[in-house]
């Protein structure tokens, strides 16, 4: 499943200048969460797939840091999956809930943006099920941090 909202064009000349990508994300993301807030979640998806892809684009940038870039990418992750999930496309949640924890994963190399990265990816997990779900650093540990032994 490939999920792709923006033409090749209009990617193009978005990713041409992070300011640009910066506001159509704000702009998109704002109408899509209106949308969803309405209970128009068919309306919203569009929206808020486009500011997902952006998001990519802008975390890849660290635009406009990588905090910022970060929680954005990750909130837009969430508002698209809730949008799917709210149509019964559950199916489309998943891959949207995989593909951005695994790009967010690849940021765990740089021991600078651990955290935030760590933060992020937990993040996109909260709600998916009624069990809490345990993160692969997670594993191996009790609550409060104490080692299972």
């Amino acid at each position: 499943m490939n999920l792709r909202f923006l033409c090749a064009n209009h990617r193009q000349w978005l990713t041409a200048e992070p300011h640009r990508a910066e506001q159509a994300w704000l702009d998109w993301v704002e109408r899509g969460a209106s949308l969803a807030e309405d209970g128009s979640y068919a309306e919203a998806i569009p929206f808020l797939g486009c500011a997902f892809e952006l998001a990519d684009y802008l975390l890849g940038e660290q635009w406009p840091g990588y905090s910022v870039a970060a929680m954005r990418f990750g909130d837009s992750a969430r508002q698209l999956m809730e949008a799917y999930r709210q149509r019964g496309e559950g199916n489309r949640c998943n891959y949207i809930l995989v593909g951005a924890s695994s790009r967010l994963a690849r940021e765990l190399a740089n021991r600078q943006h651990y955290q935030i990265t760590a933060d992020c990816i937990r993040a996109l997990y909260v709600g998916q099920s009624e069990e809490p779900v345990r993160t692969p650093w997670e594993v191996g540990t009790a609550v409060g941090g104490a080692r299972l032994h």
